[in-house]
């Protein structure tokens, strides 16, 4: 029975309720789709606004004749280049529509520098939308030739490949898909597979490299790896460039180091080897040869192939197979008739020797101990330590590493039989050719030779000594004896210097067995000194001529064995005298003065007599005073000089000799100093002012006598800086002068010295540019560490000259001076040194609060904050208690989001001292904790600021130090100003969103006490990574 309901519709209503019940959602869902597929057209029309605008610019940047034309549409492109619509308009550039390669190649550049920079922007759903569309348009593009992808198909394969190494999954999707294709054995459809696989492997190293952690795209690839090298397998053959696509990708799934190895692909995919080895021997065909060695070679890294002697059975017999056929292969590119011919090898030959010494180093283990099936490869091995520098030189690695091997363990061909092989052919490849007269005449490249014999040749030449000992020595003696030409001569010295650790270290051996019986040791001890005895014998009565090579040889061996040649005191003052005159003919006058230095510290002793120090003296330090020579070398010398001066009998001789190093200076002082003007601006009188003459009668325009004036005073300035630290360098290692019997300071050489200098030192001051007021600070720093204490009646005079000279002119040499002088006198001169430090601290946080470039002298703030932070370690009240702590600190804080490392860092540092303090600063706690809480939130947003987004990467993790030091020092405001610092809207957060979890989350972890520093790194290092767009 129907149940009638009051106040219910009547079923005519029924019905018509019905039908709207049903209808109104059924309209709701047609105006929603027709409104989002209007919003769709409206996008499409708005991409093609875009895309038409974008090709228009790219037009006008190619071709356009107009200059101003260029430039506009370069700014144009780079800004919409950051925009979210360049996402489409260069999408719909890309696709098969698009007729002009280079107009799609272009705008797959730009979504493959967009995904490398702005993937992590995007939904998931964008993202799914765009890695359709890349692969729709590379599969649409047209080919290039034989069947290749065309520009834009590769460009599109690499940006996808960009996409896919960046998200979970999508690599391992994509490498199914062009798996799909490579099924096909079809050659365009192929070589867009290859491109592909290739792309997407070379993107997940790259990601990975770039940001040290796993990629998300290399899930899944492990697993594939083997179905791509059969797909590379099966295309290889198709052409010769679809085999040079293969090896590239080849080369990329290697380098992924998925598990393949020599034994593996030997096994799985001989075909594939085989075809790599063949195409290293391929007839001109420079890229496939190139292709070949590089898949040879990232195939033979440690990582994919290790091949130690105990390898498993399958890992020997691929060994032998692939060393046998490089045997073959060696016959077809004839490498013995090539190498030994003595001309230069092709690329083919060269990529075919690099990919066989790859190997070779690779198998060594096995090879040095193997029981003769390997020894052809030896063979091939020493045809290439015989051929030109640079193919003798793939071979080294090989040699070094057959002396892991013990020698017992070895086959008996590959002890000193081998050694006696290679050391002839090295010396040989050491010995410039007998036509050889100077390299701008030379067939051989200058900077290759010297790599050659000094990074490579050497080291086997110490394992043939130590195999062959008395035997190579015997070799070295032979060509050295009658009349030898000098190449050869040279070769032979060069040898010697280059293996002196090794000789000295057997010279020091025992020479006894465990029976106290003579050894193998004695006899190469005695056949070593018989060699260095003859040698040195020779060079000691030898006027350095000829060759400039032979010259620099000689005067390097003689700085080696300087220790050596002190045991003879004849055989030490002859080559005293040979390096001496070496300086004054200008052969190699740098090393001879090294070797001059190496002779005074080792030979200090037996040459520290009055007599003969006041006979040396004299031409040296008429050699030091030359102008001829390079300012590096005359400064050498007279650091030689002050070594034996420092070892002098007595302090009244050592008075006396360094007046005489000093004097020559002193004099050249005096008569440049005239010729600086002061630097107050007062007038240098006409009688002492530069006149820079051109030959002419004098009448030169005003431009033509400034430009004159301002070298003339350069050059001055340079010859002055020259003699500050002439004089410097004199008195250098005077601290090694006793002054017995309790003497004064006064009493010490080097304060008499100063003494006698002192009127000039001040001159210099007043008058000098930047390079004389740095010599001169050095020269002042040099006094204190010699004299310490003992400068103490010259240090007010020596502080005002540092002050003023810092005030007038920001030289990095007075933050270092001043530094030094409060390490040593912070307790005994607090007033002057107080007045000082407040000097710097005003000028330099003057200048930072002024300047529109504050990071332009970067050295100069490093050697500042380092000077603050040193005072805080030594004397913190000096600086605590400067009336100017707090701009100091301002100061500070400015630096810390500057982009330049060291003065970044030192500001870092010095501010985490300056919060966190140290026992001698308690009293001052006052004045941190006044500057925390003035300016700890401007503190705290520099810090975040260069976490987030300014510095550097690897000033990352002292900004995450210095944020803990704040956040310990203000438990209980950081988090306010974490929150005022996140809200900023001048504060540039990179990728983080200003309100969201993850900026909550970094203020929670930051901002919570007690957590252990492994924790708040943790969080602090998270959130940088996120801002970088480095995590999401």
């Amino acid at each position: 029975p129907r149940v009638s309901i009051p106040g219910a519709p009547s079923s005519a209503w029924s019905k018509h309720w019905l039908l709207l019940a049903w209808g109104v959602p059924t309209l709701a869902l047609v105006v929603r789709r027709r409104a989002g597929q209007h919003t769709a057209s409206r996008k499409r029309m708005a991409h093609a606004a875009h895309a038409t605008n974008l090709r228009q610019a790219y037009a006008l940047l190619t071709a356009s004749s107009s200059e101003a034309e260029r430039r506009a549409a370069n700014e144009w492109l780079v800004g919409f280049a950051k925009t979210a619509e360049a996402w489409g308009a260069a999408e719909e550039l890309v696709r098969p529509s698009e007729a002009a390669e280079e107009v799609a190649f272009f705008a797959a550049n730009l979504l493959y520098s967009k995904i490398k920079t702005e993937w992590h922007t995007l939904a998931d759903a964008p993202r799914r939308q765009l890695r359709d569309a890349l692969w729709s348009a590379a599969c649409g593009r047209p080919s290039g030739g034989e069947g290749q992808p065309g520009p834009a198909a590769r460009r599109l394969c690499l940006a996808l490949a960009a996409a896919a190494a960046r998200t979970e999954g999508l690599a391992e999707e994509s490498t199914r898909l062009a798996l799909s294709l490579a099924a096909a054995a079809d050659a365009v459809q192929g070589g867009l597979a290859v491109e592909l696989l290739g792309a997407l492997a070379n993107e997940v190293v790259a990601e990975e490299e770039a940001t040290g952690a796993a990629s998300p795209g290399r899930s899944g690839l492990r697993a594939l790896a083997p179905a791509v090298l059969c797909a590379l397998q099966a295309l290889a053959p198709l052409s010769s460039s679809m085999c040079i696509g293969c090896l590239r990708a080849l080369q990329a799934w290697l380098a992924l180091n998925a598990g393949s190895s020599l034994a593996s692909l030997y096994a799985g995919q001989g075909p594939l080897l085989a075809a790599t080895l063949n195409a290293l021997a391929a007839v001109n065909n420079e890229p496939l040869n190139l292709a070949a060695a590089d898949a040879l070679g990232e195939l033979l890294t440690s990582t994919n192939s290790p091949l130690p002697a105990s390898a498993p059975r399958g890992a020997r017999d691929a060994a032998e197979a692939v060393a046998a056929q490089f045997g073959v292969l060696a016959r077809e590119v004839r490498l013995a008739e090539l190498l030994m011919s003595g001309e230069p090898a092709d690329d083919r030959l060269f990529y075919f020797c690099r990919a066989l010494c790859a190997f070779a180093e690779r198998c060594v283990d096995l090879v040095a101990v193997t029981e003769g099936s390997l020894l052809p490869l030896v063979e091939l091995l020493l045809l290439c330590a015989g051929g030109e520098l640079r193919v003798a030189e793939l071979s080294i690695d090989f040699w070094v590493g057959l002396q892991d091997t013990a020698v017992a363990q070895r086959h008996e061909r590959l002890r000193a039989p081998l050694y006696r092989r290679l050391a002839t052919l090295l010396l040989d490849k050491c010995t410039l050719p007998a036509e050889f007269t100077s390299w701008d005449e030379a067939a051989e490249d200058e900077e290759e030779f010297r790599r050659f014999r000094e990074q490579s040749a050497l080291e086997v030449l110490g394992a043939c000594l130590s195999l062959l000992a008395c035997e190579f020595v015997g070799q070295l003696q032979a060509m050295l004896q009658g009349s030898p030409p000098w190449q050869k001569l040279e070769a032979a010295l060069f040898v010697l210097r280059g293996l002196h650790v090794q000789i000295k270290g057997a010279l020091r051996g025992s020479a006894a067995d465990g029976e106290g019986r003579p050894s193998a040791a004695a006899e190469l001890q005695a056949a070593l000194n018989q060699l260095l005895g003859f040698v040195f014998g020779q060079l000691a009565a030898w006027r350095p001529s000829g060759a400039t090579l032979l010259v620099e040889s000689a005067m390097r061996l003689v700085g080696a064995f300087a220790k050596w040649l002190q045991r003879d005191e004849a055989l030490l003052r002859g080559c005293l005298r040979l390096v001496l005159e070496a300086v004054q003919a200008g052969g190699a006058p740098e090393h001879a003065a090294e070797a001059f230095r190496a002779l005074c510290i080792h030979g200090r002793r037996r040459l520290a007599s009055a007599a003969y120090l006041s006979e040396l003296v004299g031409p040296c330090t008429a050699l030091a005073g030359s102008a001829a020579l390079a300012s590096s070398v005359r400064l050498t010398l007279q650091e030689a000089l002050a070594r034996l001066v420092g070892a002098a009998p007595s302090p009244a001789e050592a008075e006396q000799l360094l007046h005489a190093l000093v004097r020559a200076p002193c004099e050249q002082l005096a008569a440049l100093l005239p010729h600086l003007p002061p630097s107050d601006g007062a007038s240098v009188p006409p009688e002492t002012a530069p006149r820079a003459s051109d030959g002419s009668d004098g009448s030169r325009g005003s431009g033509g006598e400034a430009s004159a004036t301002v070298a003339s005073t350069q050059g001055v300035e340079e010859a002055v800086a020259t003699q500050l630290a002439l004089i410097g360098a004199a008195i250098r290692f005077s601290d090694t002068i006793q002054v017995g019997g309790g003497g004064s300071c006064a009493a010490h050489p080097v304060f008499a010295v100063l003494s006698y200098c002192w009127p000039l030192l001040q001159d210099a001051s007043r008058r000098g540019g930047p390079s004389v007021l740095q010599a001169l600070l050095e020269l002042h720093g040099r006094a204190m560490g010699c004299l310490g204490g003992g400068l103490a009646p010259l240090l007010p005079s020596i502080l005002e000259q540092i002050g003023t000279t810092f005030c007038r002119r920001p030289v990095v040499g007075a933050l270092e001076c001043l530094t030094q002088a409060i390490e040593l006198y912070g307790e005994s001169h607090e007033a002057p040194l107080s007045d000082t430090l407040e000097k710097f601290v005003d000028a330099v946080c003057g200048w930072l609060a002024s300047t529109a470039a504050p990071e332009a002298e970067p050295e100069l703030l490093s050697a500042f904050f380092e000077l603050c932070h040193r005072c805080l370690v030594f004397r913190p009240q000096l600086l605590l208690s400067l009336p100017c702590v707090a701009s100091l600190f301002d100061a500070a804080a400015a630096c810390v989001a500057h982009q330049e490392f060291q003065h970044t860092r030192a500001a870092i540092t010095f501010l985490c001292l300056f919060l966190s303090g140290t026992d001698a600063a308690n009293l001052y706690r006052e004045s941190a904790a006044h500057c925390l809480q003035r300016s700890g939130g401007t503190l705290l947003r520099y810090c975040v600021q260069g976490l987030a987004s300014a510095s550097p990467a690897n000033l990352v993790d002292h900004q995450i130090e210095l944020l803990r030091v704040i956040a310990e020092s203000a438990p209980t405001a950081v988090h306010g100003w974490l929150v005022a610092a996140l809200a900023d809207p001048g504060l540039d957060l990179g990728a983080l969103p200003r309100q969201g979890a993850a900026a909550e989350a970094f203020v929670r972890g930051a901002a919570q006490q007690h957590a252990t520093v492994a924790a708040f790194h943790c969080v602090a290092s998270e959130f940088s990574r996120v801002c970088r767009g480095k995590a999401r």
